[in-house]
């Protein structure tokens, strides 16, 4: 492949020219535009760490572009005697054979792609080792330019216990050609209402108003129902951890995202999770999509999206305040096992991966579409990266710099966690909840019954898990 005989050669380079690479790249001008805290630091090949590590990562296009640029040999220009073997699978995949193999210390991993619900949670239970301090030690590595917030959501204690790859918060995108055609506008800043006008406006045989996911996960459709949830004042517990699923704004939100669902979605949405959402979306299958800020990149490359050129940006749905935008923040971060026997190794691969030299690397050979974003402030004083992402670079980081999962809620609650609660039984909780609303999205019960049955599993949770007294 054209990319991997590139990529060769950069490697090669590496080896011997690591402080040139910014100055050498397919795209100089990019690393010579770059701010220097975006710039690679100068890095030398180090053949002392050895071992060879098993890597766990969810096949994101962004992690599939990492698992390339190893591939061709970019990653060993710095550590030679570093052997990095991968398992890559779907998310809902991913998260069950990892979640399966950390918290019963198999030793399958040695690093794994977790995100902030997890990290606090196994780090507390001793499962994961601690990264931050070497990473804070590395001149290479420059651990201060990371969004606070994320470091804040992998920290337990005084300790950081992964390093993000890349983040995200939540927006929406849609196509700027069919809004005008029907002579209407999309607000920068629109409500869950006007998202649900809008899909009646504009949902057709051949496109759907909007997409939205319905794939049964705690990661998947909860993500976005969640936020939808937060945004319409409804919470998933009171202060008394007493289940608020079926309260009126928790049941209005559930109620709005089934029935935009059903009215205006796509066919077969509850098997549609994030990747089939961007695909329907590309396609020109649906007028509307609100997800994760980490697709902006996908849609507005030409080669994934005939209609990149008329793509629009707004900032995640409000509805009972201005002030809630649904308050998504994760990242997908790199951990490594407590019990690896491969550290220094996996610790040299984490801080590789989630440097600014890989950021720059990647760029200056495919561009920004894939590049790992939304994790460095960097990013976004980078000129270079300005041009390319103007039409919702800033959108994005507002987005991420205004998320408050501490406090996702309008009324006051006893978790953190913005698409997520963070509790242990969550995972499991969230899959039983799905289940539920994708039952109601096909028909198999009435809304109003799903909504009383997650209600009765969140309840049931909250009393056998000892939060409820």
């Amino acid at each position: 492949m054209e990319f991997r005989r590139r990529v060769a050669a950069l490697a090669a380079m590496l080896a011997l020219l690591i402080p040139m690479v910014a100055a050498m790249g397919a795209r100089p001008s990019l690393a010579q535009d770059a701010t220097p805290a975006a710039s690679p630091a100068a890095a030398q090949p180090d053949p002392s760490i050895t071992g060879t590590i098993d890597v766990g990562m969810v096949a994101n296009p962004q992690m599939v572009a990492l698992q390339d640029l190893v591939a061709s040999g970019a990653f060993n220009a710095l550590y030679p005697n570093v052997t990095v073997r991968f398992t890559v699978l779907p998310e809902n995949e991913i998260r069950q054979v990892i979640t399966q193999d950390v918290t019963t210390q198999a030793g399958q991993f040695d690093v794994v792609t977790i995100g902030p619900f997890e990290v606090p949670l196994w780090a507390q239970e001793g499962w994961l080792e601690e990264v931050g301090e070497e990473a804070a030690a590395d001149p290479n590595y420059n651990l201060d330019d990371i969004f606070q917030a994320h470091k804040d959501n992998l920290s337990f204690e005084e300790g950081l216990y992964a390093l993000p790859f890349y983040g995200e918060s939540s927006m929406v995108f849609y196509r700027r050609d069919l809004f005008e055609a029907a002579g209407i506008q999309m607000p920068e800043s629109p409500t869950w209402e006007q998202i649900g006008q809008f899909a009646q406006q504009l949902d057709t045989e051949e496109t759907s108003g909007v997409c939205l996911r319905g794939l049964p996960g705690w990661g998947e459709q909860l993500a976005p129902l969640t936020t939808v949830i937060n945004a319409f004042g409804g919470r998933w517990f009171d202060e008394d951890w007493n289940a608020q699923l079926n309260s009126e704004q928790s049941a209005a939100a559930i109620r709005f995202y089934i029935e935009t669902l059903q009215n205006y979605g796509p066919a077969g949405s509850e098997g549609n999770g994030f990747t089939e959402c961007q695909t329907l979306f590309n396609e020109g299958r649906a007028a509307m999509w609100y997800d994760a800020t980490s697709a902006a990149e996908l849609v507005t490359d030409p080669e994934l999206n005939p209609n990149a050129a008329n793509v629009g940006f707004a900032y995640a749905p409000t509805q009972a305040s201005p002030e809630n935008h649904g308050n998504w923040l994760w990242n997908w971060s790199f951990a490594m096992a407590a019990n690896s026997d491969a550290k220094d190794a996996g610790q040299a691969f984490m801080r590789w991966a989630t440097s600014p030299t890989y950021f720059q690397t990647l760029v200056a050979e495919e561009g920004y579409e894939r590049a790992p974003t939304g994790s460095r402030t960097s990013t976004y004083q980078d000129p270079g990266y300005r041009e390319y992402a103007g039409a919702f670079a800033d959108i994005v980081l507002q987005s991420l710099e205004n998320a408050n999962p501490n406090q996702p809620t309008i009324d006051p609650v006893p978790y953190t966690g913005g698409q997520f609660v963070r509790i242990p039984e969550f995972q499991q909780l969230g899959n039983d909840v799905s289940q539920e609303f994708a039952a109601a999205i096909v028909g198999q019960q009435s809304i109003e019954e799903a909504i009383e049955a997650a209600n009765d599993l969140a309840n049931q949770v909250a009393q056998e898990g000892g939060y409820q007294t």
